[in-house]
């Protein structure tokens, strides 16, 4: 995958994971994909509900030992 950013929030706890995307997603032109990086497990229910509440494409989100990593297309 062709990463435009990557954003690393890994010690911080919700809503900053998701609050730092937001901010990112904002600057960038639609296509781009973002990598998101989390330690709070509550990133499996926030980043998928935070994707359809804002129209952007979770493309993935896995888990990486006590990471979360979350891929998200900026759409429109």
């Amino acid at each position: 995958m062709d990463i435009t950013e990557r954003v690393d929030t890994s010690g911080a706890f919700c809503p900053m994971p998701i609050l730092e995307i937001a901010k990112v997603m904002r600057r960038l032109s639609a296509g781009a994909l973002v990598e998101l990086i989390s330690t709070d497990r509550g990133l499996e229910a926030d980043l998928p509900a935070w994707c359809d509440a804002t129209g952007h494409e979770l493309v993935r989100l896995e888990r990486r030992g006590t990471s979360y990593v979350g891929f998200v297309r900026k759409v429109g």
